[in-house]
């Protein structure tokens, strides 16, 4: 080949021509070096009144060609592609949760005309949990930004008419494309056909083939620009990585749904031949399994209760929303002075969340080597329930109590703040037993740390179910954990208004006088345990 050299030759102030030629073989990573060297020569000549548009394409340019070089000389580069995927997953993750949190402050969502959605703040709480925050709306937050999900949602509003329903079954999807970018997966967003298949199912709102394609493009262009946005001006490289990742985890989410539709499509045409049978045999095994879950429920809930004469005293208030329920308690007397307790909510109520009440109780009883290792125990759980939920997770708390040495350790797995507090204080000095941990059945690997705290006579704990601090007024306000806590330390007026069977009525009564003549939502345990 003829002499060459890549030049770029100024022609006035504002134009300039690139003149090319080749001597000799060059590899791509040579030829894309030395077309930058002479395209940055170039740039540097341009004067500053020239358009930042035009800056802006030829650095994009530029990266483009390191791109194509980087990819020649580092074929199998993967690290710097984990810590990309990563960095799109935590700005998805930040993204959602700032979303969310909006939503439960009660700041306007999208538009007027969206649906209101304090009837699934209980949802959103659980996403929250399920990405690892605990925490409420901050109070002085500017919560003004419009997120990415929410420029989404506002998009997909120009022809979308929504539904409670149907915004939940289009977290889904935003879920969906968060976790595609993670290194580990919680179990529900494993395989994207079972995704998709739930947004698809019966019991949702029914989104069909061409409303989720809509979705999956408009979020990948919203996200495709938001990253043009943040990152690029500082790294153009790694925009032009993270686009083309983006680029394909979209590609296989489409092409999965074309699949299932497919799939889906065939299995209908073969349904219809015995649909009346199968919604007879339906209705008959519903029937069987509620009979069966009555049974598991009434056999799971155990509690070896103290005598009169010990020094410790416990008393327990179970509520369930149906005669089966998702909420989950033991009491054991693990020698003549220690006692273990365990209060536990599986996600969602009645029958759907009791049928997984006996593998939680199976483990319980397996590992009862643990039950003086509050840590351990709830790591041995988290192992044996791990992938056997389905789409449902667990949060529980696990209290270890010495009556002899007086001390208290537990662990929290995602759970409800329990309080500390003692009656002979004037002053009720509250002590938390706060999450140690993330929630089970949903990460492979867990560690739940351990605390000890000192007992004294006195001193009253208390653990409970989200079913309570979530109760609902009839104008849609929730209790929340402050106004349970104050309803919990009143002392009344003499010792036997704070005897543990009166604070429980009394609690009762006033979470009816709450809900009003709405019957309750969840399911409510709550258990008091007294030192003397």
């Amino acid at each position: 080949m003829s002499e060459s050299r890549i030049r770029i030759k100024p022609k006035s102030s504002s134009r300039f021509s690139i003149q090319r030629g080749f001597r000799g073989e060059k590899n791509l990573k040579d030829l894309s070096n030395e077309i930058i060297r002479s395209i940055q020569n170039a740039v540097a000549e341009i004067p500053e009144s020239m358009s930042e548009d035009l800056r802006f394409e030829v650095e994009m340019f530029l990266s483009k060609i390191k791109l194509l070089g980087w990819k020649e000389s580092n074929p199998s580069a993967e690290v710097d592609r984990l810590e990309i995927r990563q960095n799109l997953f935590l700005t998805l993750r930040e993204d959602m949760v700032y979303s969310l949190q909006k939503i439960l402050s009660g700041s306007e969502f999208v538009n007027e005309s969206f649906p209101d959605l304090s009837p699934i703040h209980r949802e959103i709480l659980a996403i929250l949990k399920e990405l690892g925050n605990y925490h409420h709306p901050h109070p002085g937050r500017d919560y003004s930004r419009i997120s990415l999900m929410e420029s989404w949602f506002q998009g997909l509003s120009k022809t979308w008419n929504f539904n409670l329903q149907r915004v939940v079954d289009t977290f889904q999807i935003y879920r969906w494309k968060l976790y595609s970018f993670a290194q580990e997966r919680p179990f529900p967003y494993r395989n994207p056909e079972q995704v998709i298949q739930r947004i698809l199912s019966p019991e949702s709102s029914g989104l069909n083939f061409a409303q989720i394609y809509e979705a999956e493009l408009l979020l990948r262009k919203n996200f495709q620009f938001f990253l043009l946005r943040k990152i690029s001006a500082e790294n153009r490289l790694q925009y032009l990585v993270s686009s083309e990742i983006l680029g394909s985890e979209s590609d296989f989410l489409i092409q999965t749904l074309h699949t299932v539709i497919s799939n889906r499509l065939e299995q209908l045409l073969n349904s219809r031949q015995i649909e009346h049978e199968h919604v007879l045999k339906e209705k008959l095994d519903l029937e069987k399994e509620f009979r069966q879950a009555e049974k598991i429920q009434k056999k799971s809930l155990h509690a070896d209760l103290p005598g009169p004469e010990e020094k410790l005293r416990i008393e327990i208030l179970y509520k369930p929303v149906l005669p089966v329920g998702g909420d989950f308690y033991t009491v054991r007397r693990i020698s003549g002075t220690e006692y273990g307790v365990f209060i536990a909510d599986i996600s969602g109520h009645g029958i759907g969340a009791a049928l997984f009440l006996n593998t939680l109780k199976s483990s319980f009883e397996k590992n009862q080597s643990y039950w003086e290792r509050p840590g351990k125990l709830l790591r041995k759980l988290n192992e044996d329930v791990y992938g056997k939920l389905n789409d449902n997770f667990i949060t529980g708390i696990y209290l270890y109590i010495n009556i002899k040495k007086k001390i208290l350790k537990y662990a929290n797995a995602g759970h409800n703040k329990g309080i500390i507090f003692n009656h002979n204080e004037k002053k009720s000095n509250l002590r938390f037993l706060s999450p140690s941990g993330k929630i089970l059945g949903i990460f492979r690997k867990m560690e739940y740390k351990e605390r000890e705290l000192k007992l004294k006579e006195e001193d009253r704990i208390a653990i409970f179910t989200d079913g309570l601090p979530e109760t609902h007024s009839p104008d849609q306000r929730m209790l929340g954990d402050r106004q349970l806590y104050r309803w919990l330390i009143d002392k009344g007026t003499n010792p036997e208004q704070r005897s543990p069977p009166t604070v429980l009525e009394r609690i009762e009564r006033s979470l009816t006088e709450f809900r009003g003549k709405d019957k309750a939502e969840d399911d409510m345990c709550l258990i008091l345990i007294d030192v003397s």
